[in-house]
């Protein structure tokens, strides 16, 4: 393999992080066409194959810690996962290590010590990312102040029209559906705020975000493509004066 064939596999593992966490924050799969070209065909049967859940939990303790270990094997379907964001983390950690291994074999191994810093950091960036978009995604809204805030504001609605009454009249129902529209509304904004990665229109545009980044890294790759080819054809890249 290539150095341009590990850049590759690198960036298109960083593309399908992108859409692998898109459809983990909606709790779906991706699909075929999301990563087309992007993976492997086994690697894409596998990505979209439905996760059955895990094992049931049963008493073990009169199994030795292999027996354990073979039959938590045996009871999960072979090459299905869960967790693919993290699964495409590992994937790109792989092909970085694989960089780092044959740059260190060329006598390069003090020129990447900074760079596997950096790249780490990168990394982790990720995964904090993702950690910080599943916590908003299953933290709901606590269910005391929920309760709360809708008694209140269905007694307010209640004895709104009382307090009113006498002085608006016939024009007490309108301006007071009027009202019970603002309140309810806001109250259903904030339901639909709790869960910002939905699909609905009002929700993130999260198809959109992945396009974007694929076409930021596909720039970066077609970038990285063109220097290796002048590089192999002996054409060296014009330099900057001044």
């Amino acid at each position: 393999m290539t150095d341009l064939d590990r850049k590759r596999n690198v960036i298109r593992g960083t593309i399908c992080f992108a859409w692998c966490t898109k459809a983990s924050l909606r709790g779906v799969r991706p699909t075929a066409d999301e990563l087309r070209e992007l993976a492997t065909d086994e690697m894409r049967r596998m990505m979209v194959r439905p996760y059955p859940g895990p094992p049931a939990r049963r008493p073990t303790l009169h199994l030795t810690e292999r027996q354990a270990y073979d039959e938590v094997v045996a009871a999960v379907p072979e090459e299905t996962f869960e967790h693919l964001p993290m699964m495409m983390i590992d994937e790109i950690k792989a092909g970085i290590r694989k960089e780092f291994e044959v740059s260190a074999q060329r006598g390069a191994a003090d020129a990447l010590q900074g760079w596997q810093i950096v790249l780490g950091a990168d990394l982790k960036a990720l995964v904090d990312a993702l950690g910080g978009c599943e916590r908003i995604s299953k933290t709901p809204m606590p269910f005391g102040y929920l309760a709360q805030q809708r008694i209140f504001m269905l007694l307010w609605l209640v004895t709104y029209p009382l307090a009113i009454a006498s002085a608006y009249k016939w024009w007490t129902i309108p301006v007071t559906a009027g009202v019970s529209f603002i309140m309810l509304k806001l109250d259903a904004i904030g339901v639909e705020i709790e869960h910002p990665f939905g699909a609905s229109p009002h929700d993130l545009p999260l198809e959109h975000i992945c396009i974007t980044i694929e076409q930021n890294l596909l720039e970066i790759l077609r970038r990285a493509e063109s220097r290796e080819l002048r590089l192999v054809d002996g054409v060296m890249p014009p330099r900057r004066v001044g």
